[in-house]
């Protein structure tokens, strides 16, 4: 007879991790805090800044905590390792990594950028799921295994097809991701645009990043504009508008965003 003690317990730790994963994650997205152990215009940046890190106005680490939640919860619910049981916290762990699959599909092919967060979770659900296969009551009615080979079956599927319509459109929000990943990096690396407020190829420059210009550290040269800093420009050397300082080099003109992500370093792809 089975150790039905072993894979509760395992469940239990696994579920924990999750919600303390998910509730930092969650904390992170209200508080508009950089997270623990992750750069500014890291990848880490670039998935929560996503238009797929929110479903229907709520953060996905919302959901994750309720589904972490919902499985320590039906953990605790009996000492007893039923079969009841199983069948639930099966269907949750399968539900939970079918999206967990989704989430990690759309990071590699569609963001093209890696959260270590989202993968750790992916990791925790995934040993959920295999735990409680492995861990399975002997012997399960034949049923109950059916139910088990039918709600894979169908679960995965569905739950794929309705977040991919939710999510469809959003293909061009990933380049606004993009832009402010971009952003925050020449911000990180301490590039400067130096221009003038009736510049207006400075206007061109600063149109091309849009919303995520906010990040960028500009330096007025006009006097007439706001916060303007003659000295520093002139310090500088600043005849033409706009002009870029890039470690430590100058590049004037427009410049397009593939060109300013190639000479900052930026390795994160469109």
């Amino acid at each position: 007879m089975k150790n039905t003690k072993t894979p509760g317990l395992i469940i239990l730790i696994l579920s924990a991790l999750g919600i303390a994963l998910s509730g930092y994650l969650t904390y992170l997205y209200y508080a508009k805090a950089q997270a623990a152990f992750c750069t500014v215009g890291s990848g880490c940046d670039t998935v929560r800044e996503s238009p797929y890190s929110i479903i229907l106005g709520v953060p996905v680490s919302v959901f994750g905590v309720i589904g972490y939640l919902s499985i320590l919860i039906l953990s605790l619910v009996s000492i007893s390792y039923g079969r009841a049981k199983w069948l639930l916290l099966y269907f949750l762990s399968l539900v939970g990594f079918a999206f967990s699959a989704y989430l990690t599909y759309i990071e590699l092919f569609v963001i093209k950028a890696i959260c270590p967060y989202c993968v750790a979770s992916a990791f925790i659900i995934t040993g959920i799921l295999i735990t409680l296969i492995i861990g399975k009551p002997d012997p399960l009615p034949r049923s109950s295994f059916k139910f088990a080979l039918i709600s894979g079956v169908l679960v995965l599927p569905v739950l794929l097809v309705s977040v991919s319509l939710q999510s469809k459109g959003l293909r061009a929000g990933s380049e606004d991701t993009w832009r402010v990943g971009l952003a925050k990096h020449l911000a990180e690396v301490g590039a400067t645009m130096y221009g003038a407020y009736w510049c207006h190829h400075c206007m061109e420059q600063k149109g091309l990043f849009g919303d995520a210009f906010k990040y960028i550290k500009y330096v007025e040269c006009d006097p007439g504009g706001e916060r303007a800093n003659l000295a520093l420009c002139y310090e500088k050397g600043i005849k033409v508008y706009p002009t870029w300082e890039i470690r430590g080099n100058f590049y004037t003109g427009v410049r397009s965003l593939e060109e300013l992500s190639d000479l900052s370093g930026y390795k994160e792809i469109k």
